[in-house]
């Protein structure tokens, strides 16, 4: 990649497909990512945008530079897909500090969670969160050229570290210490005490193609659960049945399922206990308004095609869990079984895999195909199924199955063959 940028002059390029302008940018260091033979440990090199022979205008301080020679990260975007965030930061944790703001602009929910329980797990030297909802259309159309389709909006806030800020008792009656009343009812300022969350703040918030805007963490929040219930019905149907987002739209047959899977995503957002006393959380997500936000996107995005159906199309890891995956999680801890989403996360997970050649995958070594015929039940009951491999190894090879090789199974209904 950092070859192919050097090819291309070193200039990001934002083409708007309405006015059809280019905005063609220079001026970006690279840090290149080094690792050593097994790929266990990585050394990211600092790589100016100003030639070696030119002292840089602004370099580095002392402070910045750790003792490896690597420079310190105080503001992070993170853009990755949802599977792959824990180790992308997994190579950076040496450069982040207590001091730093991640700011995480994905897909779907439940990062925030699994960065804490897999990276950072020590709440002192945990960075601030930051997140990020995007409505914009984008798409590449070649390495560092996006394409920016849609005008959309971006929402940020600061999350809620319920390890430092927990959420208050339930009950009225528990008298409170003037210490934990700052820990359970923090303020804004309070969420945004660390100076590089204000800076990265106020950086986003500036840039005018973005059309960026913060928000207080419930709002926030809010706004991220009525992007996730849309994802929760566009992104797996669209992608199962290899279709635009507009062929969602006057389908009866997918509208009953679509209501299905909104009656359990309704039932879980209105149990969260994050937003217990916010005024309206059970009219905003209710069935009907979730229905009307999903079928309104499907409306304004009917030619696009969705990122999950591109993931499976490319044979790319999906963001299942951090969609469907995450109501289904959520809904667990409030003893909610979603069997619709559960059911729908592993069809997804199972047509990704039959993108990837499962069925190669899963026959024995040199069998090319399998095939099966019944044979008659015996007097016991048992019935038999004759498998035999049409596959490229001679009889007694390793790994060959046996022409005739025979399977049983008890029980059941006699006409049933396994």
């Amino acid at each position: 990649m950092y070859e192919a940028f050097e090819a291309s002059d070193r200039i990001i390029r934002v083409i708007n497909n309405k006015s059809q302008t280019n905005d063609e940018q220079r001026g970006y260091d690279v840090d290149l990512a080094e690792f050593n033979a097994d790929k266990s440990t990585v050394y990211w090199r600092h790589i100016s945008h100003q030639p070696y022979y030119k002292n840089p205008t602004t370099p580095p301080g002392p402070e910045e530079v750790l003792p490896t020679g690597e420079v310190r990260i105080y503001t992070l975007i993170v853009t990755v897909k949802g599977p792959a965030t824990v180790r992308a930061i997994q190579s950076l944790k040496h450069r982040i500090s207590a001091g730093t703001t991640v700011c995480l602009m994905q897909n779907g929910m439940g990062q925030v969670e699994e960065l804490n329980r897999e990276v950072f797990t020590d709440p002192g030297s945990r960075p601030t969160y930051m997140l990020g909802v995007i409505s914009h259309g984008a798409y590449l159309s070649r390495q560092f050229a996006v394409h920016h389709a849609g005008i959309g909006s971006t929402a940020i806030g600061i999350v809620r570290d319920l390890d430092k800020y927990p959420l208050p008792p339930k009950s009225p009656a528990v008298s409170l210490t003037e210490v934990d009343r700052r820990r359970m009812f923090p303020s804004d300022q309070d969420l945004y005490a660390n100076i590089t969350s204000r800076y990265l703040l106020r950086t986003l918030t500036r840039s005018p193609i973005l059309v960026c805007a913060a928000f207080p963490y419930l709002d926030l929040l809010q706004l991220q659960l009525e992007k996730l219930a849309v994802n929760c019905i566009v992104n797996p149907i669209t992608a199962l049945m290899n279709v635009p987002n507009g062929s969602l739209i006057g389908n009866s047959s997918l509208a009953k399922v679509s209501r299905l899977l909104i009656a359990e995503i309704s039932a879980v957002m209105r149990g969260l206990p994050e937003l217990e006393g916010v005024p309206s959380v059970r009219v905003r997500f209710s069935p009907e308004r979730l229905e009307t936000l999903y079928i309104g996107v499907a409306q304004r995005t009917a030619q696009n095609s969705s990122s999950m159906r591109e993931d499976i199309r490319n044979g790319k890891d999906t963001e299942i869990e951090y969609i469907n995956g995450y109501v289904v999680r959520r809904g667990e801890e409030m003893g909610l079984k979603c069997v619709l989403n559960y059911m729908l996360m592993q069809l997804v997970k199972g047509k990704s895999w039959d993108t990837r050649d499962a069925e190669g995958q899963t026959l024995p070594y040199g069998v090319s195909e399998v095939t099966g015929k019944a044979i008659p039940s015996d007097m016991s009951g048992v019935r038999y199924v004759q498998l035999e491999d049409r596959g490229t190894l001679r009889r007694g090879e390793a790994g060959h199955m046996e022409k005739g090789t025979t399977l049983q199974r008890n029980g059941g209904d006699k006409n049933d063959i396994p």
